[in-house]
């Protein structure tokens, strides 16, 4: 399991308290700590499955600071009310995803159905996060006219593991999109305090990329006044050894 006070993956046995019989099932506690953080892990459930989080208020991780607030207020939301609410918390988590989309990973505008197809296609997502949408629109039954992906916060039943999954997609998405970035660019700013502002490519004698791709410049057979034009403006010229004449008998 993954402790969600400090995101690092344990393996520890919880302790459990029978609390008690009612309608719903049989009752109780359970507690760890992490021995990683030594924050407590406090569940409280039923025998049958149920399982509502105590401490802290949500199973899932809290999200870096590096995500936007906006994002992060709803990814919190859908968290929190999981256990309570897993219809709720899909609706939430899908209309963030259709916004996420469209403003972050170039999926344009639409149903949501067509925006997880756009992304799915798209070389800007890596495939293991490709992958992932497209597992989620398989487990969700997304399609292009259903009132899933028509109305993305619409407060439809949720197939099995789709809320779940819907804020695993979510949260690696955003670490893609926000913490991964701030993470090297606090690096960078530390590695320029202990050796002084980096050289743009260009002063550094690198390579300079362009928004359309990687731009080299030219070498010496390439560049104006290289080997290869001058071969082209000026052939070489080649040797003509003359055949030996016939001798006379």
């Amino acid at each position: 399991m993954e402790c969600p006070h400090c995101q690092v993956e344990i393996d520890v046995k919880p302790h459990t308290f029978a609390l008690g019989e009612d309608q719903e099932g049989t009752w109780q506690v359970s507690s760890c700590r992490c021995p990683a953080c030594d924050h407590l892990i406090v569940d409280i459930g039923t025998k049958e499955g149920r399982t509502f989080p105590v401490w802290p208020a949500s199973s899932r991780p809290r999200l870096s600071d590096d995500v936007p607030v906006e994002f992060a207020a709803e990814y919190h939301t859908a968290a929190r009310i999981l256990a309570e609410s897993p219809e709720a918390s899909a609706a939430i988590s899908r209309r963030l995803l259709h916004r996420f989309l469209a403003g972050h990973a170039g999926a344009g505008g639409g149903g949501l159905a067509d925006q997880v197809r756009r992304a799915v296609e798209s070389d800007e997502i890596p495939p293991y996060l490709r992958d992932a949408l497209r597992t989620f629109s398989q487990v969700a039954g997304l399609v292009s006219d259903g009132n899933k992906s028509l109305h993305p916060e619409a407060l439809t039943p949720p197939q099995p593991g789709e809320p779940e999954w819907l804020l695993d997609v979510l949260q690696a998405l955003f670490e893609l999109y926000f913490v991964q970035p701030a993470r090297m660019r606090r690096r960078l700013d530390a590695l320029e305090e202990r050796i002084g502002p980096m050289r743009p490519p260009a002063e550094a004698g690198l390579p300079v990329a362009d928004e359309t791709g990687p731009s080299l410049e030219p070498d010496a057979a390439t560049r104006p006044g290289g080997t290869q034009e001058k071969a082209a403006a000026e052939p070489e010229e080649t040797a003509i050894t003359p055949l030996p004449s016939a001798q006379e008998d």
